[in-house]
């Protein structure tokens, strides 16, 4: 694809940075994975522009950035056209799909693309619908982005669905499972669940869930665009019914990326123009797909490749499927050490509480997306100041809208959220960490004692 010049070669040389354990677990290393995305060389008032608004979407490599060019550049037409550019164009969608579904361990014929998760969903949901009677229920849960919640929500007032509710254990942001299992019964058709939490960073038992619902006879469909950046993906392994995911949020141009069970593609009903295919995946994708963007996902893929052979110790003998795997393997042992590392910094800001889980010996329960109050700021101010200060982090509530109110921070301004992904430095939590500490100071310049 475009932009492999940019990348270093599989040499001797950089693979002596990796680790054994299969992480970029040396400075040598972080300086290599961080030359390959040209956005983490901005500076910001004569220092290090600090990204750790990751959650809200990634930043991309050059492979990516290479692949949107050269796309436009060379081969940009519309589908299914008698000439050479529409049959490259064409020939990039049918890689890209075979890219994704080794990304998440499917067939190529269960991978839809999309504009983005949320649109992807409201068509799932509404096909979904298609078969629902009055009286029949849907499970949500109070952990998820309203992406997976307001979807289902439609269905109560259009098909007379009676949604079901999953709460939480305040004390550290998880599911109430046990909730869970009183909320199914012969009505539940399906069960909608994150994989990971986008405002607390919180992973779910997806498995065991998954076995939940099935065991009554229910589908399930899981939003996997916060887990997607951070940890190995294996639907067989999952048995999930559904998955989605955001391209943009694990290093790639925006997109939406649907997986479904064949069976269940091929038996719902899309909505969809007369003259689209009536088969997965075309009858999933409507409207021309943005042909760059695909491209660019095609580099993105490309990059986690690299990333695997090199640093993942899949070698070069390795399948795709193999190299990608081994790239999100890496990148788990890489962000253990970084959320470890946070855990302990910002326990030690004065007046900062953290939400979630914050227990070190539970660090495998979650993903280093940390989500918190600072006495006597409002988040937006935080943020603000942060942002003034070169730090890019989020506020509010993310959409993560029932959570928020869940906690019962909603008329507050929700919370401060930073998020730490492979390519961020440990140094940058450090930074955060003395940043933090000096606002929260009553003598702090910018302290609200001293306004």
């Amino acid at each position: 694809m475009p932009g492999d010049r940019h990348l270093p070669a599989h040499s001797a040389s950089s693979r002596e940075t990796a680790t054994s354990a299969g992480s970029i677990g040396t400075r040598e290393a972080l300086a290599t994975v961080r030359a390959q995305f040209p956005a983490l060389s901005r500076q910001y008032r004569g220092g290090v522009y600090s990204y750790l608004d990751g959650p809200g979407g990634t930043q991309v490599p050059r492979r990516t950035i290479g692949a949107i060019a050269g796309y436009l550049e060379r081969s940009n037409a519309n589908h299914d056209g008698a000439f050479p550019t529409s049959e490259e164009s064409d020939a990039i969608l049918a890689e890209a799909h075979g890219a994704a579904a080794d990304f998440v361990g499917a067939r190529p014929d269960e991978i839809a693309f999309g504009q983005n998760m949320t649109s992807l969903t409201f068509a799932v949901s509404r096909a979904i619908g298609r078969t629902l009677r009055a009286g029949d229920e849907v499970v949500v849960t109070r952990l998820d982005h309203d992406a997976n919640i307001a979807p289902w929500l439609a269905l109560e007032e259009e098909r007379g669905v009676v949604v079901r509710w999953v709460g939480i254990r305040a004390a550290d942001c998880t599911l109430d499972l046990a909730g869970l299992e009183r909320s199914l019964g012969p009505r539940t058709r399906v069960v909608a669940v994150g994989l990971a939490s986008n405002a607390v960073g919180t992973i779910n038992p997806i498995r065991h869930i998954v076995e939940m619902a099935h065991s009554v006879g229910a589908w399930t469909y899981v939003d996997a665009v916060h887990a997607a950046p951070h940890r190995p993906i294996d639907v067989a392994e999952l048995d999930t019914d559904f998955l989605v995911c955001s391209p943009y949020k694990f290093f790639g141009p925006h997109l939406g990326l649907l997986y479904g069970k064949r069976e269940r593609l091929e038996q719902l009903a899309a909505y969809r123009v007369r003259p689209a295919p009536d088969v997965p995946p075309g009858k999933w994708e409507t409207g021309t797909l943005p042909g760059e963007a695909i491209a660019g996902l095609l580099g993105t893929f490309g990059y986690l490749e690299w990333l695997g052979r090199t640093f993942g110790g899949a070698g070069d003998a390795a399948t795709r499927r193999e190299a990608l795997a081994a790239a999100m393997a890496a990148i788990r042992v890489t962000e253990r050490g970084l959320a470890l590392r946070a855990l302990a910094a910002l326990g030690g800001v004065p007046g900062l509480r953290l939400r979630g889980i914050v227990d070190p010996t539970r660090i495998d329960e979650r993903v280093p997306t940390f989500a918190f109050t600072l006495a006597g700021w409002k988040p937006r101010d935080v943020a603000g100041e942060l942002g003034r200060r070169g730090i890019a982090v989020w506020d509010g509530d993310y959409y993560a809208f029932e959570l928020i109110r869940a906690l019962g921070l909603a008329d507050s301004g929700g919370m401060v959220r930073v998020g730490f992904v492979h390519y961020n430095e440990p140094d940058e939590i450090e930074r955060l960490a003395e940043e933090l500490s000096e606002m929260a100071s009553p003598t702090a310049a910018h302290s609200p004692a001293r306004r």
